[in-house]
Protein backbone atom coordinates (compact mmCIF):
# COMPACT_ATOMS: atom_id res chain seq x y z
CA UNK A 1 0.00 0.00 0.00
CA UNK A 2 2.99 2.74 1.09
CA UNK A 3 4.58 1.58 -2.32
CA UNK A 4 1.35 2.31 -4.46
CA UNK A 5 0.84 5.67 -2.60
CA UNK A 6 4.22 6.72 -2.98
CA UNK A 7 3.00 6.35 -7.01
CA UNK A 8 2.11 8.97 -9.40
CA UNK A 9 -1.92 7.20 -9.69
CA UNK A 10 -1.23 6.49 -5.73
CA UNK A 11 -0.94 10.36 -5.12
CA UNK A 12 -3.62 10.91 -7.77
CA UNK A 13 -6.01 8.91 -5.68
CA UNK A 14 -5.20 10.28 -2.27
CA UNK A 15 -5.35 13.23 -3.74
CA UNK A 16 -8.94 12.90 -4.87
CA UNK A 17 -10.17 11.27 -1.85
CA UNK A 18 -8.64 14.31 0.24
CA UNK A 19 -11.08 16.43 -2.01
CA UNK A 20 -14.07 14.74 -1.92
CA UNK A 21 -13.70 14.81 1.75
CA UNK A 22 -13.05 18.53 2.18
CA UNK A 23 -16.08 18.74 -0.34
CA UNK A 24 -17.70 16.65 1.77
CA UNK A 25 -17.24 18.49 5.14
CA UNK A 26 -18.09 21.75 3.58
CA UNK A 27 -21.06 20.28 2.09
CA UNK A 28 -22.25 19.07 5.61
CA UNK A 29 -21.66 22.50 7.33
CA UNK A 30 -22.41 24.94 3.97
CA UNK A 31 -25.60 26.37 5.92
CA UNK A 32 -24.04 27.23 9.46
CA UNK A 33 -20.72 27.76 8.11
CA UNK A 34 -19.29 27.92 4.59
CA UNK A 35 -21.78 29.35 2.52
CA UNK A 36 -20.80 32.86 4.54
CA UNK A 37 -17.23 32.18 4.17
CA UNK A 38 -17.47 31.50 1.04
CA UNK A 39 -19.47 34.04 -0.07
CA UNK A 40 -16.63 36.58 1.59
CA UNK A 41 -13.62 34.87 -0.11
CA UNK A 42 -15.58 35.36 -3.94
CA UNK A 43 -16.62 38.49 -3.14
CA UNK A 44 -13.38 39.64 -2.21
CA UNK A 45 -11.78 38.58 -5.22
CA UNK A 46 -14.58 39.62 -7.53
CA UNK A 47 -13.83 43.00 -5.73
CA UNK A 48 -10.19 42.99 -6.86
CA UNK A 49 -11.08 41.30 -10.29
CA UNK A 50 -13.61 44.64 -11.09
CA UNK A 51 -11.59 47.23 -8.94
CA UNK A 52 -11.13 49.15 -12.36
CA UNK A 53 -15.07 48.72 -13.22
CA UNK A 54 -16.00 49.69 -9.66
CA UNK A 55 -13.92 52.70 -9.76
CA UNK A 56 -14.62 53.67 -13.14
CA UNK A 57 -18.42 53.91 -12.51
CA UNK A 58 -18.39 56.31 -9.22
CA UNK A 59 -16.40 58.15 -11.51
CA UNK A 60 -19.62 58.53 -13.67
CA UNK A 61 -22.29 57.80 -11.12
CA UNK A 62 -20.92 61.12 -9.33
CA UNK A 63 -20.34 63.04 -12.27
CA UNK A 64 -24.20 61.93 -13.54
CA UNK A 65 -25.80 61.82 -9.80
CA UNK A 66 -24.03 64.66 -7.26
CA UNK A 67 -23.31 61.25 -5.19
CA UNK A 68 -21.81 57.51 -5.66
CA UNK A 69 -24.16 55.51 -3.89
CA UNK A 70 -27.80 54.98 -3.46
CA UNK A 71 -29.23 52.79 -0.69
CA UNK A 72 -32.41 50.82 -0.71
CA UNK A 73 -34.01 49.76 2.10
CA UNK A 74 -35.08 46.21 2.00
CA UNK A 75 -35.68 42.86 4.53
CA UNK A 76 -32.65 40.96 5.12
CA UNK A 77 -31.82 38.22 6.94
CA UNK A 78 -34.66 37.71 10.66
CA UNK A 79 -36.69 40.38 8.77
CA UNK A 80 -34.27 42.84 9.82
CA UNK A 81 -33.76 46.27 7.52
CA UNK A 82 -30.60 46.29 5.86
CA UNK A 83 -29.17 48.87 2.91
CA UNK A 84 -28.40 47.67 -0.77
CA UNK A 85 -26.21 49.36 -2.59
CA UNK A 86 -26.32 50.21 -6.47
CA UNK A 87 -24.99 53.43 -8.29
CA UNK A 88 -26.81 56.43 -8.09
CA UNK A 89 -25.79 57.80 -11.39
CA UNK A 90 -26.03 55.14 -13.70
CA UNK A 91 -29.46 53.35 -14.95
CA UNK A 92 -28.36 49.85 -16.35
CA UNK A 93 -25.39 48.01 -17.12
CA UNK A 94 -23.20 48.06 -13.55
CA UNK A 95 -25.87 49.67 -11.49
CA UNK A 96 -26.12 47.06 -9.22
CA UNK A 97 -22.15 46.05 -9.22
CA UNK A 98 -21.71 47.79 -6.15
CA UNK A 99 -24.00 44.86 -4.34
CA UNK A 100 -20.68 42.69 -4.34
CA UNK A 101 -19.71 45.20 -1.51
CA UNK A 102 -22.72 44.01 0.37
CA UNK A 103 -21.82 40.30 -0.68
CA UNK A 104 -18.32 41.33 1.25
CA UNK A 105 -19.78 42.77 4.04
CA UNK A 106 -22.70 40.08 4.83
CA UNK A 107 -25.77 42.09 4.18
CA UNK A 108 -26.21 40.04 1.02
CA UNK A 109 -25.17 36.40 -0.57
CA UNK A 110 -24.56 36.22 -3.99
CA UNK A 111 -26.62 32.96 -3.98
CA UNK A 112 -30.17 33.51 -1.45
CA UNK A 113 -34.06 34.96 -1.44
CA UNK A 114 -35.15 37.63 -3.30
CA UNK A 115 -34.62 40.95 -1.78
CA UNK A 116 -38.15 42.11 -0.42
CA UNK A 117 -39.20 45.83 0.18
CA UNK A 118 -39.73 47.20 3.16
CA UNK A 119 -42.97 47.70 2.80
CA UNK A 120 -44.31 44.49 0.76
CA UNK A 121 -42.60 43.07 4.23
CA UNK A 122 -45.23 45.01 6.51
CA UNK A 123 -48.14 42.93 4.57
CA UNK A 124 -46.07 39.02 4.91
CA UNK A 125 -48.28 36.61 7.68
CA UNK A 126 -46.05 35.00 9.80
CA UNK A 127 -46.38 31.54 7.48
CA UNK A 128 -44.08 33.74 5.29
CA UNK A 129 -41.54 35.51 7.77
CA UNK A 130 -39.35 31.96 7.61
CA UNK A 131 -37.89 32.73 4.19
CA UNK A 132 -35.61 35.02 6.30
CA UNK A 133 -34.24 32.59 7.93
CA UNK A 134 -31.58 33.30 4.79
CA UNK A 135 -29.96 36.21 2.90
CA UNK A 136 -31.03 38.25 -0.04
CA UNK A 137 -28.96 36.92 -2.83
CA UNK A 138 -27.41 38.36 -5.88
CA UNK A 139 -28.89 35.41 -7.30
CA UNK A 140 -32.29 34.53 -6.74
CA UNK A 141 -33.22 30.66 -5.46
CA UNK A 142 -36.42 30.81 -7.72
CA UNK A 143 -34.27 30.62 -10.72
CA UNK A 144 -34.27 26.98 -10.10
CA UNK A 145 -37.83 26.42 -9.54
CA UNK A 146 -39.55 29.86 -10.87
CA UNK A 147 -41.12 30.13 -14.19
CA UNK A 148 -43.11 33.35 -16.05
CA UNK A 149 -46.41 31.91 -13.66
CA UNK A 150 -44.59 32.33 -10.31
CA UNK A 151 -46.74 33.67 -8.04
CA UNK A 152 -45.88 35.24 -4.80
CA UNK A 153 -47.15 32.46 -2.86
CA UNK A 154 -45.55 29.87 -4.59
CA UNK A 155 -42.40 32.40 -4.24
CA UNK A 156 -42.92 32.34 -0.61
CA UNK A 157 -42.74 28.55 -0.54
CA UNK A 158 -39.66 28.01 -2.23
CA UNK A 159 -37.74 30.82 -0.55
CA UNK A 160 -39.29 28.61 2.55
CA UNK A 161 -37.69 25.61 1.63
CA UNK A 162 -34.32 26.90 0.24
CA UNK A 163 -33.93 29.50 3.73
CA UNK A 164 -34.10 25.63 5.37
CA UNK A 165 -31.53 23.62 3.15
CA UNK A 166 -29.06 25.86 1.67
CA UNK A 167 -26.90 23.54 -0.02
CA UNK A 168 -24.16 24.03 -1.93
CA UNK A 169 -24.43 22.47 -4.81
CA UNK A 170 -28.09 23.72 -4.89
CA UNK A 171 -26.30 27.23 -4.99
CA UNK A 172 -23.61 26.20 -8.04
CA UNK A 173 -26.83 25.14 -9.85
CA UNK A 174 -28.73 27.87 -9.06
CA UNK A 175 -25.55 30.23 -10.16
CA UNK A 176 -25.16 28.07 -13.37
CA UNK A 177 -28.95 28.39 -14.37
CA UNK A 178 -29.03 31.91 -13.74
CA UNK A 179 -25.83 32.53 -16.32
CA UNK A 180 -28.06 30.01 -18.40
CA UNK A 181 -30.45 32.10 -18.69
CA UNK A 182 -28.44 35.61 -19.46
CA UNK A 183 -26.85 33.98 -22.08
CA UNK A 184 -29.95 32.93 -23.60
CA UNK A 185 -31.90 36.21 -23.14
CA UNK A 186 -34.49 35.13 -20.80
CA UNK A 187 -32.82 36.99 -17.82
CA UNK A 188 -35.38 36.79 -14.91
CA UNK A 189 -38.70 35.57 -16.63
CA UNK A 190 -38.22 33.08 -13.91
CA UNK A 191 -39.70 35.32 -11.31
CA UNK A 192 -43.09 35.45 -12.52
CA UNK A 193 -45.60 38.21 -11.02
CA UNK A 194 -42.79 38.90 -8.83
CA UNK A 195 -40.50 40.63 -11.00
CA UNK A 196 -42.61 43.34 -12.64
CA UNK A 197 -44.99 44.02 -9.82
CA UNK A 198 -44.94 44.18 -5.57
CA UNK A 199 -46.57 41.94 -3.38
CA UNK A 200 -48.80 44.69 -2.01
CA UNK A 201 -50.24 45.52 -6.37
CA UNK A 202 -50.74 42.12 -6.48
CA UNK A 203 -52.72 41.66 -3.57
CA UNK A 204 -54.62 45.40 -4.23
CA UNK A 205 -55.34 43.76 -7.67
CA UNK A 206 -56.75 40.45 -5.97
CA UNK A 207 -58.97 42.72 -4.16
CA UNK A 208 -57.17 41.01 -0.77
CA UNK A 209 -56.33 44.47 0.87
CA UNK A 210 -57.21 48.25 -0.22
CA UNK A 211 -54.82 50.86 -1.60
CA UNK A 212 -55.37 52.66 1.78
CA UNK A 213 -54.65 49.53 3.62
CA UNK A 214 -51.06 49.06 1.62
CA UNK A 215 -50.31 52.76 2.38
CA UNK A 216 -50.72 52.42 6.03
CA UNK A 217 -48.40 49.60 5.55
CA UNK A 218 -45.85 50.91 4.10
CA UNK A 219 -46.05 53.94 5.98
CA UNK A 220 -45.83 52.27 9.23
CA UNK A 221 -42.64 50.38 7.36
CA UNK A 222 -41.32 53.60 7.00
CA UNK A 223 -41.90 54.70 10.62
CA UNK A 224 -39.87 51.34 11.76
CA UNK A 225 -37.15 52.26 9.34
CA UNK A 226 -36.55 55.64 10.80
CA UNK A 227 -36.72 54.39 14.31
CA UNK A 228 -34.29 51.76 13.51
CA UNK A 229 -32.22 54.94 11.77
CA UNK A 230 -32.44 56.72 14.87
CA UNK A 231 -31.55 53.67 16.98
CA UNK A 232 -28.10 53.31 15.26
CA UNK A 233 -27.27 56.70 15.56
CA UNK A 234 -28.03 56.80 19.21
CA UNK A 235 -25.68 53.08 19.42
CA UNK A 236 -23.00 55.15 16.78
CA UNK A 237 -23.39 58.70 18.74
CA UNK A 238 -22.56 56.64 22.60
CA UNK A 239 -19.51 54.71 21.03
CA UNK A 240 -18.04 58.07 19.27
Amino acid sequence: MSEFLQSAAGRAVAGAVIAVLFILIIDLNYKWFFKLVLDFIFAFLAVIITSPVLIAGAVISRKNAERVYEKTPVLGKGGKIIYITSYAGIERGIKNLPRLLDVLCGRLSFVGIKPMSIGDGALLDDSAMERFAARPGIFSNLALSGDDELTYEQAFKLDKAYAKRRELFTDIFIIIKCAVLAMRGERKSYLGETRDKTYAEVLIERGTITAEEAERAFNAALEAEEEGKKRKDVKNNKYN
